[in-house]
């Protein structure tokens, strides 16, 4: 299908940012002249660490893409109870729900540090997929690996060890290229006890008794160094 550009562009944002594109993946096979012309079709918009960047049930028309800072996605249970779906770092999008299926969103977005995103209106990414269908295999691409750790977490939750659900993260944190370097947790301790089903005082005790058995040292509250990868491996096999 042929798509005017002069048409395209006419939704062009007076405030883009040209810089906005250099950290997201699902735009990185285009070429120079390409990039330049989305750039003028995306809007960059801050918020405050606190933020809400959308709530639960409201209906939108933008895909946003994590430019910089951290966000969590979470849904709020009977008794008000957060718990945390997912996080999002630059590279990262949210809203394809809204996007792709005309839905309302089903969880809140949240900054958790001051961050900066780069907004797409739903118009816009549809002729940008008519145009560059590799945009489209990309995001379908990310969909997929986000479904494959949403079933892994559902599968740590669904364990009743709360031991077996802290190592299982942090072997996925873990980079077996550089054994020795530390873990960083990418979140806080409180928001990473939600996103594994548990509390803040259950996940210290935990972790202060895996320290305890040998297995890890807590260097500071965002960083674990495994002491002994062998004897935490026989340990989880045992569970």
């Amino acid at each position: 299908m042929d798509i005017d550009w002069s048409d395209f562009m006419s939704h062009t944002h007076k405030d883009h940012d040209h810089t906005c594109l250099v950290t997201v993946p699902i735009f990185n096979h285009l070429e120079l002249d390409e990039l330049t012309k989305i750039t003028e079709l995306i809007k960059s918009k801050s918020f405050d660490k606190g933020e809400l960047i959308f709530s639960y049930g409201e209906k939108s028309d933008t895909l946003y893409i994590v430019r910089s800072g951290q966000i969590k996605m979470y849904y709020l249970s009977e008794n008000a109870k957060e718990h945390i779906l997912r996080m999002l770092f630059p590279g990262d999008f949210i809203g394809e729900l809204s996007i792709f299926l005309d839905e309302k969103n089903n969880a809140y977005a949240e900054a958790i540090t001051p961050v900066e995103v780069c907004m797409i209106k739903k118009e816009d990414i549809s002729k940008l997929m008519e145009i560059y269908p590799k945009i489209g295999l990309k995001i379908i691409g990310e969909l997929t690996q986000r479904l494959k750790k949403s079933e892994k977490q559902a599968s740590w939750i669904a364990t009743e060890q709360v031991e077996k659900r802290i190592l299982l993260y942090m072997l996925e944190l873990y980079d077996s290229n550089e054994p020795l370097k530390p873990i960083e947790l990418p979140m806080t301790k409180k928001d990473l006890a939600s996103f594994l089903g548990t509390t803040p005082e259950t996940l210290s005790r935990k972790l202060a008794y895996l320290e305890d058995l040998g297995m890890i040292h807590q260097l500071s509250n965002k960083q674990i160094k495994i002491v002994k990868m062998d004897l935490l491996l026989e340990f989880l096999n045992q569970m």
